[in-house]
């Protein structure tokens, strides 16, 4: 008798399996990853379509919660801490919800990122919130999108766009910390011995920050020292000698560079051209 009924069940199951029809989602889930900054964000949502419906006002009504996408809730998860317009979020996963209005909406990072669209959702876990302008756009944008845009060194923009509005997020990621604590942590206060790489890196930082220009050199020499046939080692140190007014080190400088690009057995990586102008500016620096 078991026996017969675990045949049953088993026939059930495989009838039940043979049933279903797979469809594709009239509103496809969407994961993206995006580098933004030093902070890694990755956006996971549904994308549903216009379908020729009015969407804000109406289908999404003014005034209240969406989960700005479709189905399950939008996640926001990023692996440091970011400023989100100006509102500090530590790394983790959020829940990402929006009240859309004509004129601006309210954003909200909600610290449980796992309910069904808003089912479930209490104002008391939300982790910010805060209001940005709405923007009417003259084009008619089909499909949602979320994603960033207008990227620098230190962030960019999240945005919104659907139908015919569209909503800018400022994001933004305190890089110079991050960089400066691993400066500390692999060249000031290393257990271990410093690789050139490690030592160019820094120095590079600074110099393209224009700060802490001497200790800049000193690293660049290092890691000259550490591996002298990477001639571009020696071109970014010679630059910045010049920076420096260190005028003999950066020609010597120019010239071993120059001399090491047109001896290598692969390619110069532009670093001729490169060479011969930075020789240019030394022989015309008084």
């Amino acid at each position: 008798m078991k026996t017969y009924i675990s045949l049953l069940l088993i026939a059930f199951s495989i009838g039940h399996s043979i049933a279903q029809i797979e469809q594709p989602s009239l509103s496809p889930r969407i994961t993206t990853q995006q580098k933004v900054g030093l902070a890694t964000i990755t956006l996971t949502y549904g994308q549903p379509s216009v379908k020729g419906r009015k969407i804000f006002g109406s289908l999404i009504p003014y005034g209240r919660l969406w989960r700005t996408g479709a189905n399950a809730s939008t996640k926001i998860t990023t692996d440091k801490e970011i400023k989100i317009a100006n509102h500090t979020v530590p790394a983790g996963t959020y829940g990402f919800y929006s009240i859309p209005n004509e004129k601006e909406w309210t954003i909200i990072f909600h610290k449980n990122s796992k309910l069904w669209g808003s089912a479930g959702y209490k104002k008391e876990n939300d982790l910010i919130r805060f209001k940005v302008p709405a923007i009417k756009t003259k084009d008619t944008r089909e499909t949602f999108y979320l994603g960033f845009q207008d990227f620098t060194v230190d962030g960019a923009t999240l945005i919104i766009l659907w139908e015919n509005t569209e909503v800018n997020i400022p994001v933004t990621v305190n890089s110079d910390r991050i960089i400066e604590n691993q400066i500390a942590s692999k060249i000031t206060n290393a257990t271990q011995p410093v690789k050139a790489q490690t030592y160019f890196d820094a120095a590079q930082y600074y110099y393209q920050k224009n700060k802490n220009l001497d200790t800049a050199f000193t690293w660049f020499t290092k890691a000259e020292e550490l591996r002298p046939k990477a001639f571009w080692y020696t071109y970014y140190k010679a630059e910045l000698a010049l920076k420096l007014n260190k005028k003999a080190i950066a020609k010597q400088g120019a010239e071993k560079c120059l001399k090491a690009a047109k001896n290598s057995p692969s390619t110069d990586y532009g670093y001729i051209a490169k060479c011969s102008l930075l020789l240019k500016k030394v022989n015309a620096t008084k």
